[in-house]
């Protein structure tokens, strides 16, 4: 349940009765939101708070008023609201929000009630849902005896034959589908989630018992049910004590604590992206002299390294809490995606924290413009790696807007073709000067845009950069435990040595690793073909010096890394 929602709930039940006012979110267990349907239509409750699950399906004429906490997420979202309200008699939709909620996205509230509602994208060509519901029509065909073949009566997404065929139980399939294989088992209908298809989902299991009182997926859990988070149920206040993932079962384990514990997570994320064109979306890449902007492959990586307590606002690093508890230790996501990176050598985008606010800023422009709901865009300022045509990378000064969704829906392809139209949005909402707006923001747009209108599909494409620091390399630290996978072959978990160069490239020498732990058998590969493990949180980035072949801050001991990409050379 999101975090207004949880603060909201726990006022009014302060206010009313903790009986009268109850929370409702899609992740609950089914027996406890029919309960809380089935009272909220009797009229045993005084009110409701829910996220976006009960905009949709229900008609219950005794509804009069309704609040939204915000402006709504997506045009269709608040028509939906509205449409709860009043429907046997006159009532009345609220929107809390501050005066500038509107003008802060560059439009108004006249403007934004009379626009209409956004087209639907079902996005069928998705290959990894289209792989999870091959798993499933296989076995719906299986069970009614019915031929494996694909069926010829319906009229099926481009590509779907080909991936039914792979995903059919004895099928050729890529390496990239192993693991939404593996979520899926022997029972697919029931191991895939509804949204997020390939991502691990979690039960929430209570402390001293097996039972479960809801579930959460991966990007939810990260967020959400982080260990030593609070997690709130039911008006109930629990605390995040383990996470258990294996091949076998993924669930967290909460046991109830006081209602007043309330944390924040810190999140680190870390984006890799490419601009060759095996990278790149229908070629899409507009450059020019000072930078560039691409539609293109991402691989994100998005790390919880610990939480604010935000009744004492002191900060718990897991690094110093897991040498007392195990299960207190960074958690991590880490998945294949598309975005747009825009990428510019200027000293006033050089700064970390206006790259940060424009990346922020940019992202809210575009989920209002384009109706799309917050959890399923990403935005990073910092931590951006960008691949170019010749092997080499560049680091520093970019940004990066990307579909939080696993195997990416391209949500993000309308801000590439639309970029000048969002960037004259942001420029609106900043100059209405709401009191969150990054004061240096309305000094660079101007240039941002000058930048940006410079730049064409046949320009010369800008030199890349060496890695910044000079001289060094973002690797794994000795003992990382990762994820190794070559071309063709299937996927396995090793254990790194130690980096180093060979022939111009960057190698690891890693040693692999089975169910009964190390094997012993060592062997140098490509540092490409290594990456975070999605199901294990033992590994760590540091820099290392391509000249010494040693591991050092370049910054000295007490520096930041993050603080890196807020230099360029």
């Amino acid at each position: 349940m999101r975090s207004n929602n949880k603060r909201v709930t726990k006022d009014l039940g302060d206010l009313l009765s903790s009986a009268d006012v109850l929370p409702y979110r899609a992740g609950y267990d089914s027996d406890d939101r029919m309960e809380i349907e089935n009272r909220l239509r009797s009229g045993k409750l005084r009110g409701i708070v829910s996220t976006s699950a009960l905009e949709l399906g229900i008609d219950i004429p005794h509804l009069c008023v309704g609040f939204n906490i915000g402006v709504p997420a997506t045009r269709k979202s608040y028509r939906q609201r509205l449409g709860r309200v009043g429907r046997s008699g006159p009532g009345a939709f609220i929107i809390i929000a501050s005066r500038h909620a509107f003008c802060g996205f560059g439009t108004s509230f006249q403007e934004y009630h009379q626009m209409s509602v956004e087209p639907s994208y079902l996005y069928l060509d998705n290959r990894f849902m289209q792989f999870a519901h091959g798993r499933c029509l296989s076995m719906e065909l299986e069970s009614i005896g019915a031929p494996s073949s694909t069926p010829n009566s319906a009229v099926w997404p481009r590509g779907f034959r080909e991936m039914h065929e792979a995903a059919k139980p004895g099928g050729r399939r890529l390496p990239e589908y192993d693991a939404i294989a593996a979520l899926g088992g022997d029972t697919p209908h029931y191991g895939y989630p509804m949204r997020n298809v390939g991502e691990i989902n979690f039960e929430i299991k209570l402390h001293s018992s097996t039972s479960s009182i809801g579930d959460v997926n991966q990007l939810q859990a990260l967020r959400e049910c982080y260990p030593g988070a609070t997690y709130l149920h039911l008006s109930s206040a629990y605390e995040v004590k383990a996470w258990h993932t294996n091949s076998f079962e993924s669930f967290i384990r909460v046991k109830k604590t006081t209602p007043e514990r309330s944390t924040k997570p810190r999140i680190k994320t870390w984006i890799h992206a490419g601009v060759a064109p095996v990278d790149l979306h229908e070629n899409r890449l507009m450059k020019g002299e000072v930078g560039f902007l691409a539609e293109c492959q991402m691989q994100i990586t998005e790390r919880v390294e610990g939480y604010q307590d935000l009744r004492t606002g002191r900060f718990y690093a897991y690094s110093e809490l897991q040498q007392r508890d195990p299960n207190l230790r960074a958690r991590s996501r880490n998945f294949r995606t598309s975005g747009v990176v825009l990428c510019l050598r200027e000293n006033w985008f050089a700064e970390a924290s206006v790259r940060r606010a424009f990346a922020d800023k940019l992202r809210e422009i575009f989920l209002r413009e384009y109706s799309i709901s917050p959890r399923d865009i990403g935005a990073a300022g910092t931590n951006i790696s960008v691949g170019g045509v010749d092997g080499g990378r560049q680091r520093g000064a970019c940004i990066a807007i990307f579909d939080e969704t696993y195997g990416s829906l391209r949500l993000t392809e309308r801000l590439y073709l639309n970029f000048n139209h969002v960037v004259e949005r942001l420029c609106v909402a900043v100059r209405s000067g709401t009191p969150d707006t990054n004061e240096k923001l309305e000094e660079i747009l101007p240039k941002l845009q000058q930048a940006i209108m410079s730049f064409s599909e046949d320009s010369v494409m800008p030199k890349e950069s060496e890695d910044v620091p000079l001289g060094h390399e973002q690797v794994f630290t000795q003992g990382s435990l990762v994820w190794f996978q070559e071309s063709g072959q299937m996927g396995t978990d090793v254990r790194i040595i130690q980096p180093t160069i060979m022939n111009g490239m960057l190698m690891y020498q890693i040693e692999l690793i089975t169910r009964g732990g190390r094997t012993g058998v060592k062997r140098w590969v490509a540092a490409s073909s290594v990456q975070p493990s999605a199901m294990s949180d033992q590994w760590e980035y540091a820099w290392w010096n391509r000249e010494t072949e040693t591991y050092e801050d370049p910054l000295g001991s007490e520096t930041d890394l993050s603080r890196l990409d807020s230099k360029i050379e």
